[in-house]
């Protein structure tokens, strides 16, 4: 029984289009020389393969982690009022709250699909079988689910606003109205099927991470005394009673505070890892089929990039010397760097400035005792904490 077994599985494999993928080297570095030669300086020679556009296609599609290729600001105030009010309300009753899961819905309202579809598509990465696997595994059907909710969300999305921009009901002035009216040089707009890829890359890139960020930044914060205080002394200084809320001039004054999203990139990256495939500055070839990769998580605490208090919390350490030198905060490149670095570095280092800064100046913020820390993270594309960031809130000054 076990032959015939065996049998038939091969049998499979040989006449269906289910492929095992052949065994490669992948070749790690931690030098900060090597990965500007991936990242900028050699960059055309460092593509995405072939095995991570299959693994990733059912829910990225061909979107910009898969494949090779004023008015924004009042939207940040208005959604980080929306944040204040959420506190507040804890603040009012004593309740705790979860810091990471009100970030995902400050960055965009979550819904399970999304996190389930990330979750499956990640764990391909250590299936080779999962093409046969997924056939016939309540995994594989659920994520053809999720995967159609994300389909239908998204399709829905794009159809509302083209009605909108069609029947000329308000001029609506964002990002997908862009990329509808675009056109390439022949005059050929992006049919459905492009514009969902690129809009559910765009979602994801901004809601994860953004999100992820801000909750290991407020951890980072709530456990370093004087990193608050220093914070609450600039913000103090940049914002009043009268005026709580930055204009955009005003955001470009938080030095320390944007030091501090630098520093918590440095010990918690939000995209630890990442994989290319050809030849490194050292001569070490890289075959066909093979990878090179670097681990930013472990860069950012290695003493010999960033000296013996690698691993302390010091976002001192971006800051200008006193001899005017400025370290180099891409070291770790946690926005990537040269043609691939991060589209929405600006708007998601703004969107963290902003929102903390209206946060401590009026709220005070304290880990509810018992959690884990540092706090322990799960697998996935990015860097999301595993368990809640469960945490107390108190006003500074009640009115």
């Amino acid at each position: 029984m076990k032959n015939n077994s065996f049998r038939c599985f091969f049998l499979f494999y040989e006449y269906s289009t289910f492929t095992i993928p052949k065994l490669s080297r992948n070749i790690v570095s931690n030098d900060p020389q090597t990965i500007e030669h991936i990242l900028k300086t050699e960059f055309d020679n460092y593509g995405k393969s072939h095995t991570l556009h299959d693994i990733a296609y059912d829910m990225f599609g061909d979107g910009i982690f898969v494949v090779n290729g004023n008015l924004i600001y009042t939207s940040i105030t208005e959604k980080s009022k929306a944040v204040l009010n959420i506190l507040k309300n804890h603040a009012d009753s004593g309740k705790s709250i979860d810091l990471q899961d009100l970030f995902y819905r400050f960055t965009m309202d979550t819904f399970g699909d999304f996190d389930y579809a990330q979750d499956a598509i990640f764990r391909r990465f250590v299936n080779p079988l999962w093409r046969f696997t997924e056939k016939f595994s309540e995994t594989g059907r659920q994520l053809r689910k999720a995967c159609k909710y994300i389909d239908d969300y998204i399709y829905n999305m794009i159809n509302n606003h083209r009605s909108e921009l069609e029947s000329k009901k308000k001029k609506v002035n964002n990002l997908l109205t862009l990329f509808i009216n675009a056109v390439d040089d022949d005059g050929k707009k992006l049919n459905d099927k492009e514009l969902r890829d690129v809009i559910l890359n765009l979602i994801l890139a901004g809601r994860d991470t953004t999100a992820q960020a801000l909750s290991w930044m407020m951890y980072s914060i709530m456990t370093n005394q004087s990193v608050e205080e220093l914070l609450l002394q600039e913000i103090n200084t940049i914002l009043s009673v009268e005026m709580p809320i930055p204009s955009y001039d005003d955001s470009k004054l938080f030095k320390y505070t944007t030091a501090t999203f630098y520093e918590t990139l440095r010990l918690y990256p939000i995209v630890p890892y990442c994989f290319k495939d050809n030849v490194l500055p050292n001569n070490t070839p890289i075959f066909a089929g093979e990878y090179v990769e670097y681990n930013l998580f472990i860069m950012g605490r290695d003493e010999k990039i960033w000296g013996e208090d690698a691993k302390q919390f010091n976002p001192k350490r971006f800051l200008e010397s006193e001899d005017g030198l400025r370290p180099n905060k891409f070291k770790f490149a946690s926005f990537h760097a040269g043609p691939r670095a991060c589209l929405g570095q600006q708007l998601a280092t703004l969107e963290v400035i902003v929102l903390v800064a209206m946060m401590f100046k009026e709220f005070k913020f304290e880990l509810v005792p018992g959690q884990k820390s540092p706090p322990e993270f799960r697998d996935a594309f990015s860097f999301p904490m595993k368990d809640p960031l469960m945490t107390k809130v108190s006003y500074r000054t009640k009115l």
